[in-house]
């Protein structure tokens, strides 16, 4: 092997590789810390006899004679506050060390520096790897030893249309995160010589793909990339010389049509039977779900071809916290950005919203940062926010040309269902919504699945349409904050979900977007006011659909109030007073739709809306204080008390909550000497009522500490995570591993 090229590893990768390398050579397991103020120490082996401190120093860019004189003046004074002083302290740097340099720092940094043999140069980095490929395979950056060799593992008679494709896996080797989907295609293509990677446009399809041909040729593959059809695999196909194929977009990018022709796909399944029994070969593609699903209706070879156990479709989803850390911390790392802007990301108020972002995509940050930046735009966080925040380039172009109008039908039911809603429903609704067939509706939603949309419960696209109960939503927030953005740009959709309505749940989620608080930060608004009358039409001709609505008669009522005040509409808010009027109606509605309601006619402009509330008001408190019986009903109906002291006159709720009071005191005295015999539902509303006295339940019940620190229900989860409070925590107690990686960003040199 030849001297392995370590300017491909950012700071954080070489940290990582000298930890591997340490703990080898030590027999010891390494403690690493964040990059910054910390004093001296990127590594640490506190033990009982020994304490050892290793400093690593990536400076291939400054050269040797900086490096030297930046230990000497900033490294070596810091020494003296290590607490406790190092008993041993090494140094690896990526810097080539000639034996001058080094007796220089062995000198100055004696006693910590036993000898010359603990300052680690390239060479000896690069000799300890050459003796342990196993540590080279750990770290993807080093799989590949330049890009002049993986040129020589490109096919010569592909490599003209070739070329830019070494360049492509080095970008991608820079920036690329190994993630459990890498994994799981690499077992895939080991056990049957072929992977399909799928799913939705910048997903990282591709990536991976490239990731995987680097493996292979660092194992020695000749590389082959396809770019016109299968007739390129078989013009360069040597029996028994290692070989793997890369055909990116395999069934086209814009139209299935492009790629499968004149017997392409009985071909393409011939040769994936092929190179499955021969071990010499591997065969790695890519494709769009939807493209994939339209192959399979449209061939029927490809539908009997059995291409699921060779597929693996990548989910965003599944990404953990420190993965997108890490994969924003390499795209930042290796862009060509100011140093300046590169570090703001290490702050947590700005990578965290991005980190956390809903429509998180390594397009979306890729794409930003390999353009120069531009200060105009706004702080880098803010210009990351944006790119996340914008959805249209993402999927315009596959809405607009890549799928049929019974494709696009389905998008907007499920838009205006709120992106989410039963297999059932959502056939029912195409059917009025469409006048098309429930078998055009199954097709699309195959060809929808895995890209656009998902089946909730994991159900395989050729089972869609057999499971009544099954659950479809949109396979990335992104998705819908797009249509959302279509909506507002083509009036005649909204037009068309109107006059065709199925659900009232349709004409509230409209609705919603029309008046929605300026605080929610939609990437667009419907504007509803040019389309009253077709609003109040659709309303009232769903609003008595039990059977279509997930909505009680008592939300449709108070959605029913809030259509009426924001779009001034008569008729519905008139359908709303008679429901309000009938005796009992309040008082059997759920606690939060009684709440709402009490607000509703509370705050309404309405004066006959208004007139209501009195009576809305008693028949509401009235169900809150008595729906639940005993002490957890006490507690409930104490907890309302509290949260809607502007509708209880005072004697009232220090009566509720004095009784409360006392039966919490005894629940905890029973806890203390027999805490099986407490009821988990009892203690569950005692302790949220506790936690409403946050200002003083610590002198009140000071024995209920330990009793809130056993409770396991997500009312307790909810009360203590997240929040504005984790500005004063401490961002490595909060962010963890994702704290470590962006905090580097902070010290670049």
């Amino acid at each position: 092997m030849d001297l392995l090229d370590l300017r491909k590893l950012s700071d954080l990768d070489f940290e990582n590789l000298c930890k591997d390398i340490f703990e080898h050579i030590l027999d010891v397991r390494l403690e690493i810390f964040a990059s910054g103020p910390d004093g001296g120490i990127d590594l640490r082996y506190l033990g009982p006899d020994r304490n050892i401190v290793i400093q690593c120093k990536h400076w291939m860019k400054s050269g040797r004679a900086k490096l030297v004189k930046h230990l000497i003046d900033k490294e070596l004074p810091k020494l003296d506050q290590i607490t406790p002083l190092p008993m041993r302290y090494i140094l690896a740097t990526s810097v080539d060390m000639t034996p001058g340099s080094k007796t220089t720092i062995a000198s100055a940094f004696s006693p910590y520096i036993l000898s010359a043999g603990d300052i680690f140069g390239i060479s000896e980095i690069t000799s300890i790897l050459q003796q342990n490929p196993k540590m080279i395979r750990k770290h993807m950056r080093l799989w590949l030893n330049d890009s002049t060799i993986l040129e020589s593992m490109i096919s010569k008679n592909v490599i003209q249309r070739s070329l830019h494709l070494a360049d492509d896996i080095r970008d991608t080797l820079r920036t690329y995160v190994p993630s459990s989907d890498l994994h799981s295609a690499m077992d895939l293509i080991e056990e049957n010589h072929v992977v399909l990677i799928s799913g939705p446009p910048g997903v990282g399809k591709t990536t991976m793909a490239q990731v995987i041909c680097a493996r292979y040729a660092d194992r020695g593959f000749e590389l082959v990339e396809v770019s016109e059809n299968i007739e390129d695999v078989y013009r360069v196909w040597h029996d028994g010389e290692p070989q793997i194929f890369i055909y990116d977009d395999f069934l086209g990018q814009t139209s299935l049509d492009d790629k499968l022709h004149k017997n392409e796909d009985s071909r393409l399944l011939s040769l994936i039977r092929r190179i499955r029994k021969d071990s010499t070969k591997r065969f790695v593609c890519t494709t769009r779900e939807y493209i994939l699903q339209q192959a399979r209706q449209r061939y029927e070879r490809m539908d009997q071809g059995d291409l699921d156990p060779l597929t693996l479709t990548i989910n965003l989803d599944d990404l953990e916290r420190e993965e997108r850390a890490q994969i924003l911390y390499n795209h930042v790392y290796w862009s060509d950005w100011p140093i300046a802007a590169k570090r703001v990301f290490s702050q947590p108020d700005v990578y965290r919203p991005i980190i956390r972002h809903k429509s998180f995509n390594p397009r979306s940050i890729s794409n930003l940062l390999s353009v120069p930046f531009n200060p105009d735009l706004g702080e880098s966080g803010d210009q990351a926010l944006a790119a996340l925040n914008n959805p249209m380039g993402l999927w315009r172009h596959l809405f607009d040309n890549q799928l049929k109008d019974s494709d696009r039908d389905v998008l907007y039911l499920l838009f205006s269902l709120g992106g989410k809603s039963s297999l059932t429903t959502l056939g029912d609704a195409y059917l009025e919504f469409s006048q098309r067939s429930l078998s055009q509706f199954k097709a699309s939603l195959k060809v929808l699945n895995g890209t656009l949309v998902k089946v909730a419960d994991g159900v395989t696209s050729n089972a869609i349409g057999e499971q009544s109960n099954s659950r479809i939503e949109f396979s990335n927030p992104s998705v819908n904050d797009f249509m959302l953005v279509k909506f507002s740009e083509e009036r005649d959709l909204v037009l068309k979900v109107l006059k065709c309505t199925y659900s009232f749940d349709q004409v509230t989620l409209l609705a919603s977007y029309h008046d929605a608080p300026p605080e929610s930060r939609l990437p667009a608004r419907l504007n509803l006011m040019p389309l009253q009358v077709e609003v109040e039409k659709a309303a009232l001709a769903t609003l008595d659909r039990g059977t279509t609505t997930s909505q009680p008669q008592a939300r449709r009522v108070v959605e029913c109030l809030r259509i009426g005040k924001s779009l001034g509409i008569t008729k519905v808010r008139n359908w709303a007073l008679r429901k309000l009027r009938q005796p009992g109606f309040v008082y059997r509605a759920s606690s939060e739709d009684a709440i709402s309601l009490i607000e509703a006619t509370r705050t309404s402009g309405d004066p006959q809306v208004k007139a209501l509330h009195d009576s809305v008001r008693l028949e509401g408190l009235t169900s809150l204080f008595n729906k639940v019986g005993g002490d957890r009903g006490l507690f409930i109906a104490a907890g309302h008390a509290m949260d809607l002291a502007k509708y209880v006159d005072d004697g009232t709720r220090e009566s509720i909550c004095r009784q409360a009071d006392e039966a919490i005191t005894a629940l905890l005295l029973q806890y203390s000497e027999d805490p099986d015999d407490v009821e988990t539902d009892l203690i569950d509303s005692a302790l949220q009522y506790i936690l409403r006295h946050e200002d003083y339940w610590q002198t009140k019940w000071p024995n209920a500490e330990a009793l809130l620190s056993d409770w396991t229900s997500e009312e307790s989860d909810d009360y203590f995570e997240g929040g504005d409070e984790e500005r004063d925590i401490d961002p490595e107690y909060i962010d963890g591993e994702a704290y470590l990686i962006m905090n580097s960003l902070n010290h670049l040199e």
